[in-house]
């Protein structure tokens, strides 16, 4: 009842597309055959949604990538993995092949079926689009919202916060971040993101996260673990630290 009426309005917005990037162009590695068969090869771009979905609703057929040419493509699939923990399930990988980056890269993405939010009430996606980030930009983040208290405990694939933080925000980039040298981020990464808080004067103060979790386990999210109750209003993240699996550099975001 309440939790899923307040899931909508905290966003308050329409179900639509966050982003859409265009990750690999006939580069993801032979390990994507286990996302799904024929993988290997083909372009990869993950899609961010304002919602979390639900699974069942998922198929290949709900999404349509446009070129520059006009052409339409259909993913060869479609997969939630890896970003699966709780309160993950909004980044949807596209497979398949969706133009070539120098001569007809991908603008757009449609979705044209019914893609369907979980929760209630019923929130469909289906019209709504988003322009492509292209190959050579880097990641950006897309998304920061608070964790229920709820689900801090929730083991998921990826590291948890520490028992003793007092809030934790969800952020969400438009594809999956490592270090340049291919490493997880660490305690150096931690330092570098800034979160605004709003103290009950009313005024604001910049922090770092006294932890960063959901680490290892190869999505694009991460856990911000702060040490302040005082609501979070904003993140930021400084340029040239992390890549998207094509080895771009994140710009300031």
């Amino acid at each position: 009842g309440s939790t899923l009426r307040a899931a909508v309005s905290v966003n308050d917005q329409q179900a639509r597309l966050l982003s859409a990037f265009f990750g690999l162009d006939n580069d993801l590695p032979f390990r994507a055959n286990l996302l799904c068969l024929g993988a290997s090869g083909q372009d990869g771009m993950p899609v961010v949604l304002s919602h979390t979905i639900d699974p069942e609703t998922l198929q290949p057929e709900d999404f349509q990538i446009v070129t520059r040419s006009g052409a339409a493509h259909t993913p060869h699939c479609v997969t939630l993995r890896p970003a699966q923990d709780p309160g993950e399930l909004r980044t949807v990988l596209l497979i398949g092949e969706f133009g070539d980056a120098s001569d007809d890269p991908p603008v757009s993405v449609i979705v044209v079926g019914d893609l369907l939010a979980d929760g209630a009430p019923v929130v469909n996606f289906r019209g709504s689009r988003t322009d492509v980030i292209p190959l050579d930009a880097g990641p950006s983040l897309v998304l920061a919202e608070g964790v229920p208290e709820s689900d801090w405990g929730r083991q998921g694939r990826g590291t948890a916060c520490p028992v003793d933080i007092q809030q934790v925000v969800r952020v969400t980039w438009a594809g999956g971040v490592r270090l340049p040298n291919r490493d997880e981020p660490g305690d150096a990464e931690r330092r570098l993101y800034r979160v605004t808080v709003k103290r009950a004067d009313g005024s604001t103060d910049e922090i770092v996260p006294a932890a960063l979790a959901d680490l290892e386990d190869g999505d694009n999210n991460h856990l911000l673990c702060l040490d302040t109750a005082d609501p979070a209003v904003s993140v930021s993240f400084p340029a040239g630290h992390l890549v998207d699996p094509n080895r771009d550099l994140n710009p300031d975001t």
